[in-house]
This record gives C-alpha cells, structure tokens and sequence, in this order.
C-alpha cells in the first residue's frame, strides 16, 4: 500500500519525474509568462547575460576564446544599447577586422605565404593584411555606392555575375607572373580579402537592388560581425536581419531566452562531437575516415566493414559537429537581438535528399538557392518545368557549390596554381554532381513516403536511404585537395567487395 492510497494524500514525484518536469520547464521557458516578464526586467537581462558568457565560455576551447570574448563584449553592447544594435555591429566589425582580418585559416595564410615567396622580408604580413583589407572595405563601399547610382546598367542588375567577373580577372593577373614582388604580394593578400568578404558582398548587393533601405554604412558592419564563423554570411544580409528582429522588449525577451536554449544545445552537442571522437576513434582504436582512405592510398586498407563502420560514424559525428558549432553561432545571433531560423534542425529525421540538404546547412543552402537556383530557375526553360528545376538545381549545388568552395581555398590557388588548385578539387566537383544528382531525383520523384505506407518503409527506410546516399558521397568530399581520384575510386569500390 502507498501513501496515494489514503485520500488527501499525494505520492512525492521520482526523481526521474522531477527531472523530466525540469527538462519540460527548461524547453518551453521562452512560452512561459513569467519567465518572460521576468527575462524583460534589469535583473533578468543581467542574469540571462551571464548565463550566456558563462556557458559561451565553456565553448571557448573549440571556437576560440578571442572569439567568445569579441562576442561577449558585442553582446553586452547590444543589451547596453539595443536600439543601436546595428552600430555596436558595425564597430565590432571594425575590431574583428584588425584582430582577425579572414573569416578562415585558408585565407589568413596567404599574406605570410606569398611574402615568403617573393622575398619580401622588411613587410610585416599583418600589415599587409590590414592594407588590403582596409583597401577591400574601401572598394566595396564603392561598389555598393556606384550599384546605387547606376541601377539601370547591367552590372547593377548582376553583381554576382560582376563579382565572380572582376575577382578571377584578378586571379589571372595574380598567377600570370607578370607583376613585381610587392604588386604581387598586396594583390594576392587582396584577394584573400576578397574572397572573406566575397559572399557578404554579395547579400548586401542583392539587398540594395532589391531597394532595402539600409545605409552603406550598416551593411558594411555587417562584414565582419561579432557572432563571426567561415566566409559564409549566418543571418544572410542587412533585410533578412531585420525581418527577424525583435520588435519590442517582449519579442527581445522571448528571442534571448531561445538564445540560451540553443547555446546550451549546441554546448552539449560540441561536448558529444568531442566525447565521442576521442572514445570511438582513439579509445576503440576506430580510423576515422580519413586515416581508412589513407590506408587505403597507401596499399594497407582495412577490412570493409570497418572501412563502413567508419563511414558511418563520419556521417553522425559530421552532423553533430555543424549542428554544436552553428547552435553556438546562431544563439549569439539570437541574443543580439535577432530571431534568425537555426542552421541545423534534425537532419537526422530526413526522409527525402532535399529535406537533408535544407535542414542539414540551411545558410549555405539559403546562398546557393539565392544566388544560383532562383537565378536559373527564373531564366531559363520556363515551358519545360522538371527541367527547369533540374537545370536550376544543378547550377546551385554543383557549379554554386564548387565555386564557393574553391573561392574560399584560394591558398590552393596560390600553392599550385590555377590548372594545379582545379586539379586538387577534381573530387569536389564529382561529389557536387553526386550531390545535385541525388537533389534531382529526390525533387523530381512522384512519390513521397507517407505514413500510410508504415512504419517501416515511412519511418526507416527512407531514413537510411538518406544516410546511406550521403555516408557515400562523403568519400569524394573528404578533404578535397589530399586524395586523388584514383584513391577515392579504389576506397568506394572497397566498400562493396569490388577492390
């Protein structure tokens, strides 16, 4: 008999119920009133604050803690002055591009390369940097001035198509050899600028032919935010922003609440990316990907089912490792003030290629869809609509997908040339036509699971047909520039028994 049993009386909850009732309050805190009114107070904002830094600080190891301290520091600049949100990012813009002129390591080593390689030993790399970025930021205020004084020319109307035009007229010259050691130095560090800033450029082209009224200025702050992350713009552009941003203290209340939620998600994904890395990969003795095609390169591969064991965990631990990384980048968005969509939302409950690919990287494919598919698909086969979609999609995730690649690994450029750096993305480009491939197929099927279908062919197998497809693919993807075709081939077919 228990103490329910007797009327009056109420049985204590488990200890797994208690907690179960904390993880309900926890995830519904930004629907909860109270929590709200009490997140929109003086206190609330501090104590929401320093539970943010608190936990952002805990990502410190793995984003870098210059990079946590930048953001805290824009962060407590929004929350002092939230209706100058968009000045405290412009100046932090201004700071990201003196500590840290490139948004990536392939980019930021290219001013100490090409100095080495000319000889220049009485110029300071870092000064060089600065030069070039200041002379980037200069050069795109002046195209965005000039886009706004000339409309009406083509240029304005396709400044993607100008971009891409002028940048790699500047990779020609760059690689020609024609131009003399300090020429060449700052010209190549300036495509290095380029190349960082290359996509933010082009959002806020786009913005400004769409007639978004915001200032040069603000979308020149834009360039370089505290929330920071690789050349590719999270939050799109000055318009996609402020269709986000909270327009009152309890929108702003609700949207710094999801904020915390989110880090603390993305904290715990990172923790599992890494717990898991180090149990399966050098506790079990698992090769990753990586060292099983490199075994393979090398004449000693592994049997086949630990050559798919490891394919497999690739692909999970891949997609816990942008999902920690990108909750992290889009929460410090989310406590600016902004109530932008997450980057990675379950992709693992994809039942469709397409689902996967939006849910997977949702701001890459948001850059491929606005720059490439839309283009495409408004201009060409419009009487023939599957290859209409297929056209557009090709040109997205293939000849899109490579380009913003290869932009981005401009120090390969450097390092082996033109002919050389296409050469080292061969695979790339047969792993962005697998990819545009299967999204064709995926969009174009007849059929979608449903759930009258079952369980199993609606919950299950379109699941693993998803995995299964992107698990592959990864073989021609796994860093582009180390591993020949011929290796990729041999390691693929090893899978199946052929090799």
């Amino acid at each position: 008999m228990t103490d329910s049993t007797f009327p009056g009386v109420t049985s204590r909850p488990s200890a797994i119920g208690r907690l179960l009732a904390m993880r309900r309050a926890w995830l519904e805190m930004d629907k909860n009133p109270d929590a709200i009114r009490f997140a929109g107070t003086a206190r609330g904002v501090t104590v929401l604050h320093l539970a943010f830094f608190a936990v952002l600080l805990v990502a410190g190891p793995d984003i870098g803690f210059g990079t946590a301290a930048i953001a805290i520091a824009g962060l407590t600049g929004c929350a002092i002055l939230p209706s100058k949100r968009s000045l405290v990012i412009s100046v932090s813009t201004l700071i990201f591009l003196v500590v840290r002129p490139f948004h990536a390591y392939e980019l930021a080593v290219i001013p100490p390369a090409i100095l080495e390689r000319v000889g220049l030993t009485n110029i300071s790399a870092r000064n060089l940097a600065w030069a070039a970025t200041a002379a980037f930021m200069v050069l795109a205020w002046l195209a965005l001035y000039l886009q706004g004084r000339y409309r009406d020319t083509s240029a304005a109307k396709r400044p993607l198509l100008s971009m891409v035009i002028v940048f790699w007229c500047l990779v020609l010259v760059a690689v020609s050899g024609f131009l003399p050691a300090l020429p060449l130095a700052f010209l190549w560090t300036f495509l290095a600028a380029f190349a960082s800033g290359f996509w933010f450029l082009a959002y806020a082209l786009a913005d400004q032919k769409a007639k978004d009224p915001t200032s040069n200025a603000k979308r020149l702050g834009l360039f370089h935010p505290f929330w920071e992350g690789p050349p590719l713009p999270t939050g799109k552009g000055a318009a996609y922003l402020r269709k986000f941003e909270a327009k009152d203290d309890a929108g702003l209340a609700v949207t710094r609440l999801k904020a915390l939620k989110l880090l603390v998600w993305g904290v715990m994904l990172t923790g599992l990316y890494l717990g898991l890395s180090r149990l399966i990969n050098e506790t079990a003795g698992l090769p990753t990907l990586h060292h099983a095609m490199e075994l393979s390169s090398s004449g000693t591969p592994i049997p086949a089912y630990e050559a798919w064991t490891s394919l497999v965990v690739h692909y999970l631990l891949d997609v816990a490792f942008i999902a920690g990384w990108s909750h992290v980048v889009v929460a410090i968005v989310r406590m600016a003030g902004y109530a932008i969509p997450r980057n990675t939302a379950r992709p693992l409950s994809s039942r469709t290629l397409a689902e996967f690919w939006n849910r997977y990287y949702f701001y890459f494919k948001e850059l491929l869809v606005d720059f490439f598919f839309f283009p495409a698909f408004l201009r060409y086969f419009k009487k023939q609509p599957k290859l209409r979609v297929a056209f557009a999609t090709l040109c997205a995730a293939s000849f899109g997908n490579v380009l913003f690649h290869f932009t981005w690994n401009l120090n390969l450029t450097l390092e082996y040339g033109l002919i050389g750096a296409m050469r080292h993305f061969e695979s790339y480009a047969v792993y962005s036509l697998l990819l545009a491939g299967g999204l064709i197929i995926s969009q174009l099927r007849g059929r979608k699971p449903k759930p009258e279908d079952g369980f199993l062919r609606y919950e299950v197998l379109p699941r693993v047909g998803v995995g299964l497809f992107f698990c592959l693919v990864a073989v021609f993807n796994e860093t582009p520039e180390l591993f020949s075709m011929h290796d990729r081939a041999v390691f693929f077919l090893s899978l199946f028994g052929v090799i």
